[in-house]
């Protein structure tokens, strides 16, 4: 990671303030733990909505028999039969039961979005009121594309702050298209609980990490 410190040939010339040294190192960490909460929060949600589809089929395969048993004439069984439907009324119940623990333990899709890749992407965010911290490419031209991005961060008191260039942010992205601009979004209060249910690495809160770089880019920024 070290080799992103690296200067490129050309700096735009709105680019203040210029992370470098350990601030960017500790900035694009940042990026690629908030990175890895946001997959394994999309394998999680896959594995659930797998689970739940498998658990909706056995209910509806539930009440198809108990349909058929209703629908069929039983009479010298009564008591087999009451049995019988006690039996599969406790069945739907302990389905019902999975359901609601599934319900429970799903995660809250903030989770599988925290870092918005690319200009479009992180304006459309600003704009919806999403908080967080924008870091943009030094390397940017025409300084036109990104030039929105500091107003709009300033008026809606947003921390942001430049990097080397387009490559570094691509690379920590992993996207072959080059990257200018990404949002990492503001940890919720209750981040540490729901990574719980992701990983038992607790090192994967970013919310000091978050704070630490929020507060060393307004320490140091002309504008904010």
């Amino acid at each position: 990671m070290e080799n992103y410190i690296l200067e490129e040939s050309y700096i735009s010339p709105i680019a203040k303030p210029k992370l470098t040294g350990k601030s960017l190192l500790r900035s694009l960490k940042l990026i690629k733990r908030a990175l890895t909460v946001e997959k394994l929060a999309k394998q999680y949600k896959l594995g659930q909505s797998n689970i739940n589809q498998l658990n909706k089929s056995n209910l509806q395969s539930t009440e198809v028999v108990n349909s058929n048993l209703q629908s069929t004439e039983v009479v010298n069984s009564n008591l087999q039969s009451t049995n019988l439907d006690n039996s599969n009324l406790q069945s739907t119940e302990v389905v019902n039961s999975s359901l609601n623990e599934l319900n429970d333990m799903n995660l809250d899709i903030h989770l599988t979005r925290l870092v918005k890749r690319g200009v479009l992407d992180v304006t459309k965010s600003l704009r919806k009121g999403i908080i967080g911290i924008v870091l943009i490419a030094s390397d940017v031209h025409p300084i036109d594309v990104v030039s929105h991005l500091p107003i709009l961060c300033e008026e809606l008191s947003i921390s942001y702050a430049y990097v080397t260039n387009k490559r570094i942010l691509s690379d920590i992205c992993q996207s072959k298209r080059p990257t200018c601009a990404v949002l990492i979004v503001k940890p919720v209060k209750d981040l540490p609980n729901k990574i719980k249910k992701l990983s038992e690495n607790i090192k994967l809160d970013y919310t000091k990490l978050y704070h630490k770089v929020d507060h060393n880019i307004k320490k140091s920024h002309p504008y904010l």
